[in-house]
């Protein structure tokens, strides 16, 4: 039954719908927040990596350090509640002191007209559009993407930092080479390869860790309802959601593989 997605039926969620079905309903949430907080991670990530690599010991470097060890050591629960304070509803410090647009923090769509004061009513976003959804997307993906951000930079500075001093590089800037191509052509993709292996196994994490923040800030993906669940004994959706993170890992060796192959043309599939 497993095998054909059959997990039963939910005991008190959606007591009687098949599991499934249940956890299609939540699936597309849950992947709006684990691919946005990837992209935005990595795209802080690699560049701040690099370039703190570069400069090794200036200034910047030593921010992305200590930018690294305060995300790694950030509870994502307490980073999301302080979101929620500065950032979201008329409270906001911000929007009382400066009248800065508060945003939403619940919730993936409007379920009534956008709040006077928000960034939805700013934007003058209609309830259900794409741009709703991207606009309740913002804090709980920053706060999802902090983790991860800070611990990718570090991880990058410290393989730019290896291939920095490989042989073939003194060759590269040794033949004339500018430093922008030495750097980006022949550095940055064997610093890669190390990133890859570390963002594809953190990929599930990454789907666990969205427990958490989904659960701080109500989304209604997986994650919420694996919570949910396990606080109403229904033990079919519990199971069937850690049934799917580890179908995950087993993905993401899958991907690196194929990641592999993109970055560094030399490594072939057996």
């Amino acid at each position: 039954g497993v095998i054909r997605g059959d997990f039963g039926v939910s005991w008190q969620v959606a007591r009687g719908s098949p599991v499934g079905d249940v956890l299609l309903s939540r699936l597309r949430n849950t992947m709006i927040l684990m691919v946005s907080a990837t992209i935005v991670s990595l795209a802080v990530a690699i560049p701040i990596g690099i370039i703190s690599a570069v400069r090794q010991y200036s200034r910047l470097d030593y921010f992305v350090t200590t930018f690294s060890f305060f995300g790694t050591a950030m509870p994502v629960f307490w980073f999301g509640l302080m979101r929620i304070i500065f950032f979201g509803g008329k409270q906001s410090p911000l929007y009382k002191a400066f009248g800065f647009p508060y945003l939403p923090t619940g919730n993936v769509v409007l379920v009534r007209d956008p709040l006077p004061g928000s960034l939805l009513e700013l934007l003058n976003v209609t309830p259900g559009s794409t741009l709703d959804i991207v606009v309740h997307a913002i804090l709980p993906t920053v706060v999802l993407s902090l983790l991860y951000m800070a611990g990718w930079s570090r991880f990058m500075r410290t393989a730019m930092l290896e291939v920095l001093r490989q042989d073939y590089v003194r060759t590269a800037r040794a033949k004339g080479l500018r430093e922008r191509v030495v750097i980006m052509k022949h550095a940055m993709r064997n610093g890669l390869i190390p990133l890859i292996t570390i963002v594809v196994f953190q990929i599930p994490g990454i789907f666990g860790g969205a427990t958490i923040t989904e659960t701080v800030f109500n989304w209604p993906g997986m994650g919420f309802l694996y919570v949910y669940a396990l606080g109403a004994n229904d033990y079919p959706v519990a199971m069937a959601f850690l049934f799917i993170s580890a179908v995950l890992v087993v993905i993401a060796s899958l991907l690196g593989d194929i990641l592999y192959t993109i970055v560094d043309p030399r490594i072939r599939l057996g």
